[in-house]
């Protein structure tokens, strides 16, 4: 694990902590790699359930833009779109329920990260966004998911618009199990935790893969990879990344 992301195991549950409140936990490679490296250690521990959260007030800004100024070519950003894809397949994969208790808004690959979730709890005054359009990149993973769960011209409202959706919003369209007051997010998860830990762990795994299957096709990643690699080996990803550390208007080729 990195310092920036906790691990936990007590009475069955898994707890993974992004613990970067400072930069409002924004992702950087190394953290990608202990979340999905924290879920092969809760199924070694043999949990019942994983519950992902943060700590301070946001649960995720996205990726650390430093980390997307520094890609310079291809093969950066296909380790780049290698390593993030790798945290979402573990959660996908893992054999027990990932309950995701957001603890604030969450943007970008934060956003991802939450739909990748089995069941999502949120603050009801949090939102949500995926601005990755705005920095030349695109929301590689968050853009197919969103299609299957709530259609295209929905998903296409969010993924090229990169307008905030409200919590209660998400919840109606279908992203997330639950949105209640930032204080109830807490005991919520844990009542969700509770009720899985009575059933069979056997009926979760075949359940969670089922629920799962409808949401891959196969070749899909290479073409996730294909994506960021196009936009890398052009000016703009890179420009959108330089822009917003240096906080002015970015300036795309026509």
């Amino acid at each position: 694990m990195t310092k920036h992301v906790t691990y936990e195991f007590a009475d069955g549950v898994s707890t993974i902590r992004l613990d970067r409140p400072e930069k409002l936990n924004a992702m950087t490679l190394p953290m990608w790699d202990a979340v999905a490296d924290g879920l092969d250690r809760a199924d070694d521990d043999g949990a019942r359930a994983v519950v992902l959260t943060g700590s301070g007030r946001v649960f995720c800004a996205g990726d650390d833009i430093q980390s997307l100024a520094d890609i310079e070519n291809p093969r950066d950003a296909r380790e780049l779109a290698d390593t993030v894809l790798g945290c979402f397949g573990a959660v996908e994969r893992s054999p027990v329920p990932v309950v995701a208790a957001a603890n604030g808004s969450a943007y970008g690959g934060g956003f991802e990260l939450l739909i990748s979730a089995d069941l999502t709890v949120v603050p009801r005054d949090a939102v949500f966004a995926l601005p990755e359009t705005r920095i030349g990149a695109y929301p590689f993973y968050g853009a197919k998911r969103l299609a299957r769960l709530v259609g295209r011209q929905r998903a296409a409202d969010l993924a090229l618009t990169g307008r905030e959706l409200g919590a209660e919003e998400a919840v109606e369209w279908g992203l997330f199990a639950r949105a209640v007051d930032e204080n109830e997010v807490e005991d919520t998860v844990s009542d969700i935790v509770a009720a899985l830990k009575r059933s069979s762990p056997a009926s979760l795994e075949t359940t969670k893969t089922w629920l799962n299957a409808s949401l891959r096709f196969p070749g899909e990643d290479e073409a996730m990879r294909n994506g960021l690699g196009y936009l890398f080996s052009g000016p703009d990803a890179r420009e959108g990344a330089l822009s917003f550390l240096e906080n002015r208007d970015p300036e795309f080729a026509e």
